[in-house]
């Protein structure tokens, strides 16, 4: 019987080997001492007979195709290489693999979109790799079931063409698990929750090569988990089912603001999520450079324009600027507001491309999508920032820009559906803010002045004010990064990683410690 069938039928529950069972020496002195024999190398892993077993494709470094499947979307960690990647075809590649590496005690990591901010979707062990599970099924009864390995991309372009949507993100190469499993922010939270919030099962292969159905009836524990507890924590997503909501023009606003303007605006803006109904979403957007910047809002109504307009009027009025006269760094400063359809606004991120353009550069053939070196940190802040906070956030900037560095910041506002929920209902802790933001900064071009370390410290310096982080935002500088990502629910799910998998065998850093 191969290790496939043996699998299939035990449930892929791992057989013990049982070594050193034999009895203790007897401490006779009578007996002749035996002549030691000499104890053989060991052997390393039989890589030909994981290639054997799979349906998909295992790639070592001397392999073709091995050097572009090594890489993830952030050039910062071109140098880790695995030993080994496992393009998973099936469930059954998952669970041989896992054996593989159980058996071997080899280190592990599941890959998706590869977009982990600390790198964390890859070690010089064993990567498994789902982008090929991505399947994705409309269901007649407002469901879809979307494979592990799809992109957002992929995920967007099917559910649209069927007339429905999921909220998720905008950076349309992410990966689906990731997202998911860490919360899921988008334009579209405050009217139907996160992305694990319209998440009704997910089929799950744990440590010990089990193939789970998890659900609210179904390994409730480990579905609670899922839903913001952050991915490869507990093991292997293969597949998601989602609820989907049917698909409208979508009204979007902007403008532009001088970059003094910042406190006037930000005083207005983190207000809003208090007053907003569920279906406007606004944003803010900063950075800055040696010499320059840029500042602007945009929002977003699911709805018609004249859903958005006074309410988009009210924000404008409220910060007191009663002129946008552009210059040469900000350009046209003149508020504009026009109805868009769904697609055209899910396809910001690639517009005028196709699907198979919408990919990172040497993840297909096809790909335009440029990689990128870039760190982050993150915030969440339940309360509106007093005149001291909106100072504190300039003041970052401007330090990092008088020593030539660029700095971004990107202001998302929550509440609304996404905040109706208790926050121990699922992994996905910070249900009370007001908003949340990115801290991030990449090579001044031109110089390549890059202070790596800037967004964890912009993290210290606006501590005073904030509730946490952002686990889909990881920062492996963060020293407190349990109760900043989970919060209260970090003991919870220290005892589902007991329950799940007790020896870790998913043991990356920052990964969830069990009880």
């Amino acid at each position: 019987m191969d290790r496939r069938r043996f699998l299939e039928l035990s449930g892929g529950a791992t057989a013990a080997l049982l070594t050193g069972c034999g009895g203790g020496s007897s401490g006779s002195t009578s007996a002749p001492t035996p002549t030691p024999t000499p104890t053989p190398a060991p052997a390393g892993p039989d890589w030909s007979e994981l290639r054997g077993e799979l349906d998909g494709q295992l790639l070592r470094p001397s392999d073709a195709g091995y050097a572009a499947a090594s890489l993830l979307a952030n050039t910062r960690f071109d140098s880790i290489k695995p030993t080994a990647i496992v393009k998973c075809a099936s469930v059954g590649d998952v669970q041989e693999s896992l054996a593989f590496v159980r058996s071997n005690g080899l280190a592990v990591t599941p890959r998706c979109g590869g977009h982990s901010w600390a790198g964390y979707s890859t070690n010089t062990g064993v990567v498994l790799n789902v982008t090929s599970m991505n399947s994705i099924q409309v269901n007649s009864n407002g469901t879809a079931k979307v494979g592990a390995g799809a992109r957002l991309a992929e995920v967007y372009d099917t559910l649209i063409s069927s007339g429905v949507c999921i909220p998720s993100g905008t950076c349309l190469t992410v990966g689906i698990s990731g997202i998911t499993m860490g919360g899921g922010i988008g334009v579209l939270d405050r009217q139907f929750g996160l992305t694990c919030d319209n998440l009704l099962s997910a089929e799950m292969v744990t440590a010990d090569g089990r193939l789970l159905v998890c659900s609210e009836t179904s390994e409730p524990d480990l579905f609670w988990a899922i839903r913001g507890g952050g991915g490869g924590n507990f093991g292997v997503a293969t597949s998601f089912t989602f609820m989907t909501h049917p698909i409208q023009d979508i009204t979007v606003a902007t403008a532009n603001f001088r970059s003094e303007d910042f406190p006037a605006v930000m005083k207005a803006w983190q207000t809003l999520p208090q007053t907003l109904p569920d279906n406007i979403w606004i944003q803010l957007y900063l950075v800055a450079w040696p010499g320059g910047g840029w500042f602007s809002s945009t929002a977003y109504c699911l709805g018609p324009k004249s859903d958005l307009q006074p309410y988009w009027d009210d924000f404008l009025a409220s910060t007191g600027i009663s002129t946008f006269n552009g210059d040469s760094n900000t350009g046209d400063l003149t508020p504009k507001i026009t109805q868009r359809s769904y697609r055209d606004v899910a396809w910001d991120f690639c517009t005028g491309q196709t699907l198979n353009e919408c990919s990172l550069q040497g993840y297909s053939p096809a790909g335009r999508e440029a990689r990128y070196d870039q760190v982050l940190s993150s915030d969440f802040f339940d309360d509106p920032l007093s005149d001291a906070g909106i100072a504190a956030i300039l003041q970052g900037a401007n330090e990092l820009t008088a020593a030539g560095g660029v700095a971004q910041y990107i202001f998302d506002s929550m509440g609304g559906a996404l905040a109706r929920i208790a926050p121990e209902a699922t992994a996905f802790y910070h249900r009370r803010a007001l908003f949340s933001v990115e801290y991030a900064t990449w090579p001044t071009f031109g110089t390549n002045f890059y202070d790596t370390a800037w967004p964890n410290r912009m993290r210290t310096r606006m501590s005073t004010w904030s509730s946490g982080a952002y686990v889909n935002y990881l920062d492996p500088l963060l020293a407190d990064w349990q109760a900043a990502y989970y919060g209260s629910n970090y003991a919870r799910l220290q005892q589902i990683k007991k329950t799940y998998d007790p020896n870790r065998v998913f043991n990356m850093p920052q990964g969830i410690v069990p009880a």
